[in-house]
C-alpha cells in the first residue's frame, strides 16, 4: 500500500517562475483556481493516508454519466448534466456538503452522490494531495484500458513519488494507482506518433462518439488541454482550444504553421524540466490558437433518458439468438489455489467445494447476440469496432445480468466459473503449468513462472479461436474478462454447497483475464479484486449459466 506523507498546506500562486527542478516540484504542490478547495479545505483533515484509500474514496462520492442508466430512479431528472455546475473543486466540494453535511464519506448515498466524470475525480484527488505537500498534476490524455482495442479520452492524475523520485500514474476514477506508462497514452507522444503515421487516430477519441470529436481532434484536444494543466491550469474536458474550430471547419484538417506549433510544443511537454516549462509558457501565452477558450456543448442527460427498462416478460416473443450450451456435471473440486502457486493473491484461499450439474455456454456471448438483445429492447448497443462473433464489450453487470434473463438464464456462480474453467485440472490452467500464444489471447511477452514467453496479438479475438477445454468451454482463459454473479468478498470456506457468494458488496467478481493482461491473472483461480458492477469500460463480457 502507498502511503501519502504527510499534511501540510499550500498557498496559491498565480504567476511562477521555473528555476530548477526543484522549482518544478514546489509548483506542482501549489493550487490552482480549479483545485483550490477555499474554505473546505478543513474536510481534507482526517482522510484516509493510503493512494487505494483515498482513490476508492474520492469514487464513491461521484456517479459518472455513462453510469446514469442504474440509477435513474435514484438521481432526479434535472441533475442528469451536473457537469457544468461543478467546475472547481470548491465547487464539488460545496455540492457534496448539500447532500451529505459529513462531507467526503465512504458511505455516502447514490441519492447524495454527485453525476460528475473522470476529470472531477482527478482534480479532487490533486487538491488533497496538494494539500499534503505532494506534487500532484492532471492529466490529459487517452486510456488503452478502457475500451478494448480503443484509446479512450481519459483524465488521469501523475503523481509525485518522492521515495524513489519519480513520477507515478493514478487514475482515481477507477483505483489504478502506479500502472504503466503503455496504458496511458501521453497527448504529445499520440501527436508525434500520428504525424509519424505510427498510429490510427481513429483509434482515439469517445467510444460510440460522433466521428467529429474523435481521431485529430480529439488528440489535438488533449494536448492543448495537457498543455494548460501542465501550466496551472485545469480545464475541464468540455473545454477547448481555438485551433479546433478551424479542424471542425475544414474536415479534420490543419494549416502547416499549426502542425508546427503543435509539433513544437509536444515535444518540449516530453520532459518537464525547468526549461522546457518557461519556454512552454511563452509559447502558450503568445499563441491564442492554442489556448482554452473555448466550451464543447454535450447533453449528457440523454444517456440517462434512453435508460428506460423494457418490460422483459413482454419480450418474450422476440426471436432470440441461439447460444450453444455445454452440460457441466456436478462434482466436488478444490476451489482457490495452494499457497505454492506462483502469482498467487491472498484472496485465493483454497477451500473445497461442491456443485450441482448446470449449462454454460460454449462461448462468451457475442455482439452478434446481444445487439439482438438490444434491438428487441430498446437499449443502445455497446461500442465496439467488429462485432459479429467478437465477445461482447462494453457492457456493466447490470447489462449482462438483463441480457441472462432474457434468455431464461442467469449468470454464473464464482464457483460455478472456476469449476468449470478447471475442467477437473488442478494446475494454474487448464492447459497445464503453463500457458502459450497457441493456447489463449493473453500477452505473451509476460509468461507464466518459467514458462517461454509467447506472441502478444494485442486485441480481441472471436469466440472460439482456440482449443477447448475438458469440458468443451472456449475462451476461459484470456481474450475477455467475464462477469460472475457473485459480489466479491473474501471467500465464506464453511459455504461447501453451491455457494453463492456474500449477499452485498460494491463490486462483482470478474474472472478469465483479457487479451493484455500477463499470463499469472489468466489463472484459473484469479479473482481480481472485483470491478464495480456498473463498469463498462474495461472489457468485460459474460457468458450464460441454464440449471439441470
Amino acid at each position: 500500500m502507498i502511503s501519502i506523507l504527510t499534511i501540510t498546506e499550500c498557498d496559491s500562486q498565480q504567476a511562477y517562475k521555473f528555476t530548477n527542478n526543484e522549482s518544478v516540484l514546489d509548483f506542482y504542490k501549489q493550487y490552482s483556481s480549479f483545485t483550490d478547495p477555499g474554505e473546505y479545505a478543513y474536510l481534507y483533515k482526517n482522510l484516509p493516508d493510503s493512494l487505494p484509500e483515498l482513490c476508492s474514496l474520492i469514487k464513491s462520492q461521484f456517479i459518472h454519466p455513462f453510469a446514469l442508466p442504474q440509477y435513474r430512479d435514484q438521481i432526479p431528472k434535472e441533475r442528469w448534466n451536473e457537469s457544468v455546475k461543478y467546475t472547481t473543486v470548491k465547487s464539488i466540494l460545496k455540492g457534496l456538503l448539500s447532500y451529505d453535511s459529513r462531507g467526503l464519506v465512504k458511505d455516502r448515498k447514490l441519492e447524495d452522490r454527485l453525476v460528475l466524470h473522470c476529470w472531477h475525480c482527478s482534480i479532487l484527488l490533486a487538491s488533497i494531495l496538494k494539500y499534503r505537500g505532494i506534487p500532484a498534476r492532471v492529466c490529459y490524455g487517452h486510456a488503452a484500458y478502457l475500451a478494448p482495442g480503443f484509446h479512450t479520452g481519459h483524465v488521469i492524475c501523475e503523481v509525485w513519488n518522492k521515495n524513489e523520485n519519480r513520477w507515478m500514474l493514478v487514475d482515481p476514477s477507477t483505483d489504478r494507482i502506479d500502472f504503466s506508462r503503455e496504458e496511458f497514452a501521453f497527448s504529445n507522444d499520440s501527436w508525434l506518433k500520428m504525424q509519424k503515421r505510427e498510429i490510427d487516430p481513429n483509434l482515439y477519441g469517445m467510444p460510440g462518439n460522433n466521428d467529429n470529436y474523435n481521431g485529430l481532434v480529439s488528440i489535438v484536444s488533449t494536448v492543448c488541454l495537457d498543455l494548460a494543466s501542465i501550466l496551472g491550469n485545469e480545464y475541464s474536458i468540455y473545454q477547448y482550444a481555438q485551433i479546433l474550430n478551424y479542424a471542425f471547419q475544414n474536415n479534420n484538417q490543419l494549416q502547416d504553421k499549426q502542425i508546427e506549433i503543435l509539433n513544437r510544443i509536444s515535444k518540449l511537454m516530453k520532459s518537464l524540466n525547468a526549461e522546457n516549462l518557461s519556454e512552454l509558457q511563452k509559447i502558450y501565452n503568445n499563441t491564442p490558437q492554442i489556448q482554452i477558450t473555448e466550451t464543447h456543448q454535450f447533453d449528457l442527460s440523454k444517456l440517462a433518458a434512453s435508460s428506460d427498462k423494457p418490460d422483459i416478460k413482454k419480450l418474450s416473443s422476440i426471436n432470440k439468438p441461439d447460444i450453444e450450451f455445454v452440460e457441466i456435471p456436478g462434482g466436488t473440486f478444490m476451489m482457490g489455489s495452494p499457497v505454492t502457486e506462483p502469482g498467487r493473491k491472498d484472496d485465493e484461499i483454497q477451500h473445497e467445494v461442491t456443485l450441482s450439474a448446470f449449462k454454460m455456454s460454449k462461448y462468451p456471448v457475442t455482439f452478434e447476440q446481444y445487439d439482438l438483445f438490444c434491438e428487441a429492447t430498446g437499449r443502445e448497443k455497446p461500442f465496439g469496432f467488429k462485432r459479429g462473433n467478437m465477445p461482447v464489450s462494453q457492457v456493466t453487470w447490470y447489462d449482462a445480468n438483463a441480457f441472462a434473463e432474457w434468455m431464461g438464464c442467469r449468470l454464473p456462480t464464482e464457483a460455478e466459473w472456476e469449476y468449470a474453467a478447471r475442467a477437473n485440472t488442478t494446475t494454474p490452467f487448464y492447459t497445464g503449468d503453463c500457458l502459450t500464444s497457441e493456447q489463449a489471447n493473453f500477452n505473451g511477452n509476460e509468461p507464466y513462472f518459467n514458462c517461454e514467453k509467447s506472441k502478444n496479438i494485442k486485441n480481441p479475438l472471436p469466440v472460439g479461436s482456440f482449443s477447448p477445454n475438458a469440458f468443451g468451454l472456449y475462451d476461459m482463459h484470456g481474450n475477455i474478462w467475464e462477469w460472475t454473479n457473485d459480489w466479491y468478498g473474501e471467500y465464506n470456506v464453511d459455504d461447501k454447497l453451491n455457494p453463492k457468494g456474500p449477499n452485498t458488496g460494491t463490486k462483482k467478481v470478474d474472472r478469465g483475464g483479457g487479451f493484455y493482461d500477463p499470463a499469472w491473472r489468466c489463472r484459473s483461480a484469479y479473482r481480481a479484486g472485483g470491478d464495480p458492477p456498473v463498469n463498462r469500460g474495461t472489457g468485460i463480457s459474460f457468458r450464460l449459466v441454464k440449471d439441470e
